[in-house]
């Protein structure tokens, strides 16, 4: 036990240790959290209360270096943590600003049929960022198993949520012949195919869904707010009408730390 009586004796030294040195108190030696760790749950507590706030910049690695008294190596441990939690993001230009006050609520899928799988376009919505014309593409054909004699309306956009940072980055391809026009595909809520059917009167009789590991390329990772080569789930769908003629196709790109699958299996007989 330290008393009082220690630090004013002469004999040498004080053995009692000063508390609050610097910005902040260092963490108690009982903690076996990693120095990067402790730094990065800091950094979620003043993110948390707004400081910086969204959209605002994090101080550069040698600010952080130099308040928190800590190596570079382990900023940089640090903000990957956030990073990874969905709290920070680099923008081109910009530095790492703040994208969310709070780790975002990974978006759960409950498949045990045809309806659940529809659901999730239901619920997340689209924001279309770009739409071209394909026909006949050969990559597109080999990737997705197009018809190679038919047209295709090619969209490209980010499901979202309620708040946080986009949920997915999908590319979707719907016939032609089927597919929504610019007013009514900026005006679009709910599923693509939701809206053919009520257009159109032809459903989705069949589902056809692929699920596979991925890492995000840069391409996906900006709009994403995800970093480089990060874990991700990717999702591909083709759904069929009840001659087996494609109506639309899907792929779709979930960060790891947003997305998950809730599979539900019944014994049949």
């Amino acid at each position: 036990m330290c008393r009082s009586a220690d630090r004013d004796r002469g004999a040498g030294p004080s053995r009692c240790p000063e508390r609050g040195v610097g910005r902040e108190a260092e963490t108690d030696v009982t903690d076996q959290a990693p120095r990067y760790a402790q730094l990065a749950e800091s950094l979620k507590r003043a993110i948390a209360e707004g400081r910086p706030g969204i959209g605002e910049q994090l101080p550069t690695e040698h600010a952080l270096m130099a308040s928190h008294k800590v190596s570079r190596h382990t900023v940089r441990e640090a903000l990957r943590l956030l990073s990874e939690a969905g709290l920070i993001a680099r923008r081109r230009g910009a530095g790492t600003v703040v994208v969310a006050r709070e780790t975002p609520a990974a978006f759960t899928q409950r498949l045990g049929g045809m309806e659940d799988l529809l659901q999730y376009a239901r619920a997340a919505r689209l924001r279309v960022l770009a739409t071209s014309r394909v026909d006949g593409d050969p990559a597109l054909v080999r990737r997705f198993g197009l018809e190679p004699d038919t047209a295709y309306l090619q969209i490209t956009g980010l499901r979202e949520g309620e708040e946080g940072p986009p949920v997915a980055r999908t590319v979707i391809l719907v016939r032609a012949d089927l597919a929504p026009g610019a007013i009514a595909l900026s005006e679009l809520r709910g599923a693509i195919t939701d809206w053919i059917e009520r257009q159109h009167g032809i459903a989705p009789a069949r589902i056809e869904q692929a699920i596979e590991a991925h890492l995000l390329t840069p391409e996906e990772a900006e709009p994403l707010q995800a970093a480089v080569a990060g874990a991700a789930l990717m999702t591909r769908r083709r759904y069929l009408d009840a001659q087996g003629r494609i109506i639309a196709v899907s792929e779709s790109v979930h960060p790891g730390d947003r997305f998950s699958y809730d599979m539900v299996l019944t014994r049949e007989g």
